[in-house]
């Protein structure tokens, strides 16, 4: 498993410290994503799908008669994006938390509209977590999905509803406003799951000490960042999701709300993941803390060994280096060669008697 370095993204966008200041609407994000415009009006007998780089030729299409789902994809520009939002009864500080990608998660009822603000996450090839910042709209006959770039993540809703597979077709707005927030929901189950994986595969890297990498340390840091990430987002979409459905809001109908219940129990298991995966991390930090204890043991008990051989060699060696002139073994014809063997053997019988102690 590899595991590619994470560089920090810097966002330019305009400070402001309070929004009730400002009623200028300004996107602090770094994606270049044109703001294009789809519309895709269905009922139980049809379905329309149109592309639009105007808000102006958007609202001509909009048939009040069926359910009408805009995608907006790219908030770069924020004339387009301000302007549906309007249209549509949506106040300026709601369209500047919609424009806002550091927003955490919130849903919120207001002007008989639901609003959902949360950040859709997956991994790619090089295991780098990707963010997309995602908002939704709900009305009467009408959901609008706000998506800072176009990766078609919602690619399967459209071809059920051009095929006509399962019950998008016959149901109301609210049911594909719910939909579309589960999808978002098993996203973080997939991006958990991911870590999962990962993460048992260098807890047994880490029981091998042996066999553990040197980049583990690294690697451990990056699913740390990452899990932070996930539980911003995560916790405080349980929290106002199960407000939402004890709520009882009049946008969503009888039928729906079971839907809903069910995204909530999918939104219960991420969080249950979520809290695995962190304990998992702990368990990590600390196999890579023994290990790093281990192989410190390891080096200080082979430097022991080391200095256990060469201590009495050290002793004979500064005994007969002493400069004093009357030394027996100075002017001895085999003195060298005797110094030689007793070292040797010293150094042997130290050497046999530190491996029957197991020392190495």
């Amino acid at each position: 498993m590899t595991v590619r370095k994470q560089t920090r993204k810097k966002y330019t966008s305009v400070s402001k410290s309070n929004n009730l200041l400002y009623d200028n609407l300004v996107y602090n994000g770094i994606s270049d994503t044109q703001t294009s415009i789809q519309l895709t009006c269905f009922d139980h007998l049809s379905v329309k799908t149109s592309r639009f780089d105007h808000s102006k030729d958007l609202i001509q299409s909009i048939d009040l008669n069926k359910v009408n789902w805009i995608q907006v994809f790219g908030l770069k520009n924020v004339d387009i994006v301000g302007e549906i939002c309007s249209f549509f009864g949506l106040q300026v500080p709601i369209i500047q938390d919609i424009l806002n990608i550091s927003h955490i998660c919130k849903i919120e009822e207001t002007n008989n509209l639901l609003l959902v603000i949360l950040d859709a996450y997956s991994y790619n090839d090089s295991m780098a977590l990707g963010r997309n910042h995602l908002s939704f709209v709900l009305g009467n006959h009408f959901v609008i999905s706000f998506e800072e770039t176009n990766h078609n993540r919602f690619d399967l809703v459209n071809k059920a509803l051009e095929s006509n597979v399962g019950l998008v077709r016959s149901q109301k707005s609210d049911y594909l406003f719910n939909l579309l927030i589960s999808m978002v929901v098993d996203s973080y189950l997939e991006v958990l799951e991911e870590q999962q994986n990962c993460m048992m595969d260098m807890e047994d890297l880490l029981i091998e000490f042996n066999q553990t990498p040197k980049e583990t340390g690294l690697q451990i840091q990056h699913f740390r960042k990452d899990y932070s990430k996930l539980k911003k987002s995560i916790s405080p979409l349980r929290e106002h999701f199960g407000h939402l459905i004890l709520m009882e809001s009049t946008l969503i109908g009888k039928t729906s709300l079971v839907y809903f219940r069910d995204t909530y129990d999918h939104i219960q298991q991420v969080s249950l993941m979520l809290d695995v995966n962190r304990e998992t991390l702990a368990s990590l930090v600390d196999l890579y803390l023994a290990n790093n204890d281990l192989r410190m043991n390891q080096t200080m008990k082979q430097l022991t060994v080391v200095s256990t051989i060469f201590i009495p060699l050290t002793f004979i060696v500064g005994v007969w280096g002493m400069n004093f002139k009357r030394m027996p073994e100075l002017d001895w014809r085999y003195g060298y060669l005797f110094a030689w063997l007793v070292m040797v053997a010293l150094g042997l019988i130290f050497y046999f008697w530190l491996r029957r102690k197991k020392m190495f």
